[in-house]
């Protein structure tokens, strides 16, 4: 039986520090999925880092995983240059105090896919062999236009590098027109957390959790019977325009519901996700993990 703590991406809300802590505490959220500060993390330097886990130190805020951009770029650029980040990106894991990185499998042209398998199952090899020395788990995320979009390259990558974690995020299947329950099953034997935002086939617009085609209540229902112990559940809303989509091309976000700030669209997103864990029968202890 699964036991379920609530994560956020609390950029969402605000590039500040201050406002993301302020955000979590309000919707009685405890853990972060650390993705931007005033920016980017793994550029940071050591001391900037420092500070920030100062201040989620003492705000009682525990980093759940470092939501990295690891993986996040074409399977023909430079692998170096990424090489130098994921260094980086390792070492901010390490200041943070958590064992987990969020990456993904690369863009590939998907007109070359089985060509590009090889040369990134070559590329996450090497992330692996790097983060298995530094005691780090790199747990991969379902995204548009990478080697790992479908359920099929989800469990090909998984089955075929048993020492990668898999995150699933319902709303990038459906997005992508895939079956969500093919994508929790094809993820569950390696699942490490759950990303939770949802989405429609109908137009691809994101939307609160429960209220698109993700089948969350399912997807936890399964979860739930085939996982004995804790799974973080990182609410990432994507309900309200934020700063990291101003370098991404704007057809990446579209939501269903609109939503006057981006406070507003947290805590809708945060609320709908435990509503959903009540409807299943679980109940918020005192410790903010949620049990059956």
């Amino acid at each position: 039986m699964a036991q379920f703590l609530i994560s956020a991406f609390a950029d969402e809300t605000s590039d500040d520090l201050g406002h993301q802590i302020e955000a979590l505490k309000r919707n009685g959220v405890r853990c972060i999925e650390l993705r931007n500060v005033n920016g980017g993390l793994i550029q940071k330097s050591t001391e900037e880092l420092e500070e920030i886990a100062r201040q989620l130190r003492e705000a009682g805020i525990t980093v759940s995983s470092l939501g990295s951009p690891i993986g996040k770029f074409k399977i023909d650029e430079d692998f170096e240059i990424h090489l130098a980040d994921f260094r980086r990106a390792l070492r901010a894991c390490k200041i943070f105090g958590t064992k987990r990185m969020r990456m993904f499998s690369f863009f590939v042209p998907q007109e070359r896919l089985a060509e590009c398998r090889t040369e990134v199952m070559r590329r996450m090899k090497i992330l692996l062999d790097m983060a298995h020395k530094e005691d780090i788990t790199l747990c991969h995320e379902n995204e548009s236009r990478i080697y790992g979009q479908n359920p099929e390259e989800v469990r090909d990558l998984l089955e075929n590098l048993p020492e990668l974690r898999g995150i699933f995020d319902a709303a990038n299947f459906v997005r992508e027109g895939q079956d969500p329950i093919a994508g929790i099953e094809a993820t569950l034997s390696s699942l490490e957390y759950l990303h939770i935002k949802d989405a429609r086939f109908s137009d691809r617009a994101i939307v609160p959790c429960g209220m698109g085609d993700g089948q969350y209540p399912e997807v936890l229902r399964r979860v739930d019977a085939l996982t004995d112990g804790l799974v973080y559940l990182t609410v990432e809303p994507h309900l309200h325009i934020f700063q990291v989509y101003q370098k991404i091309d704007s057809h990446k976000l579209l939501t269903g519901i609109e939503f006057d700030n981006a406070d507003d669209a947290f805590d809708c997103a945060v609320t709908k996700l435990k509503e959903t864990l009540a409807l299943l029968g679980f109940h918020e202890e005192e410790n903010q993990i949620w049990k059956k």
